[in-house]
């Protein structure tokens, strides 16, 4: 290509608002990295969901699931912050426990609040309070006279999880002693150990318990729900906790901090589509999660939401 045309390709380039960057993007394989270990809700929605973007970026490349579950998901969400904002690396966020991940860790390296929000990767999960189907524990009631004696043990994950922080929060405004039993790798894990007896009871998101419920092997005593989808569990209406219903798994999708306007625009349509894809959504269902296509827009302002509930509860975990 001559001078000539090279400075003809930048006025075009200049003209139609697209960086030189910009204009082959995607050209290469995209890392899509996922902050929790293999085999949990964050990993298969991003296994979901990640042949279906590659239908509809502009150019065939690769996006390519990578764990990072290190230091809590710190070092997932490190990685994603530090890398070149140029649309080759993405990651899903787990809200609020990179909150919790940056408060805790003075030098994290990392600012939630600085990433380019892309999407929400499926709607935003309640909450709920379960226990093993073996349990003495038959109402929400006999949950708190156990706490009228003694703290309740909840098994959980570790205290940079978004269930370590629901359970201290839910536990609050219920006006229950709580005493969190940690070391649990995922939400599977922990969701099991209640099941076997390591504790009382769980929170946990509603995903993680629902299969479970329908197979008789644990109980729900409240869900974190305005209204209560499961037959016997009481609400946040009936216990008169509205509050509760604002205790929100987020699984939010972003790239690093200055991603140029046309790159994240390319990114957000594929990823939008991709969680409208019929097959995406059936697979995702199978999971009891649901996809619906979202905006940078409405991801951003969940950020915002949460940041600020979570805020102001963060005296019961820090």
């Amino acid at each position: 290509m001559t001078r000539r045309e090279l400075a003809g390709l930048g006025a075009v380039l200049l003209a139609t608002g697209l960086r030189a960057e910009e204009s082959d993007f995607p050209s290469r394989n995209i890392d899509f990295i996922i902050t929790k270990a293999p085999g949990g809700g964050f990993d298969s929605l991003v296994r979901i969901v990640s042949p279906r973007i590659e239908k509809f970026l502009p150019r065939k490349v690769n996006v390519v699931p990578d764990n990072i579950p290190a230091g809590g998901g710190g070092k997932g969400i490190s990685q994603l912050y530090r890398s070149r904002p140029d649309g080759y690396t993405i990651g899903v966020v787990d809200i609020p426990g990179s909150f919790i991940l940056q408060a805790k860790q003075q030098a994290a390296g990392f600012d939630v609040n600085r990433l380019t929000w892309l999407c929400s990767l499926g709607e935003p999960e309640y909450m709920c309070i379960a226990v093993g189907a073996n349990s003495p524990l038959k109402t929400f009631d006999d949950l708190k006279k156990v706490s009228n004696s003694r703290a309740v043990k909840f098994t959980s994950s570790g205290p940079e999880g978004t269930a370590y922080a629901a359970t201290l929060i839910a536990a609050a405004i219920m006006g229950i002693r709580a005493q969190p039993i940690t070391g649990y790798k995922g939400s599977g894990d922990y969701v099991l150990g209640a099941i076997r007896g390591d504790g009382d009871a769980v929170v946990a998101p509603l995903n993680s318990v629902r299969s479970l419920q329908k197979a008789n092997s644990l109980r729900i005593l409240a869900s974190f729900e305005p209204r209560s989808s499961f037959r016997d569990a009481v609400d946040a209406t009936a216990l008169g906790k509205p509050e509760l219903s604002h205790i929100l798994m987020e699984r939010l999708v972003a790239a690093p901090p200055g991603l140029p306007a046309g790159i994240k625009t390319i990114l957000a349509s594929a990823l939008n589509k991709s969680m409208a894809d019929p097959q995406a959504v059936n697979l995702a269902k199978k999971i009891d999660v649901d996809l619906v296509a979202n905006s940078p827009e409405q991801a951003a302002m969940r950020i915002q939401q949460s940041a600020a509930f979570f805020d102001t509860w963060k005296k019961y975990f820090l």
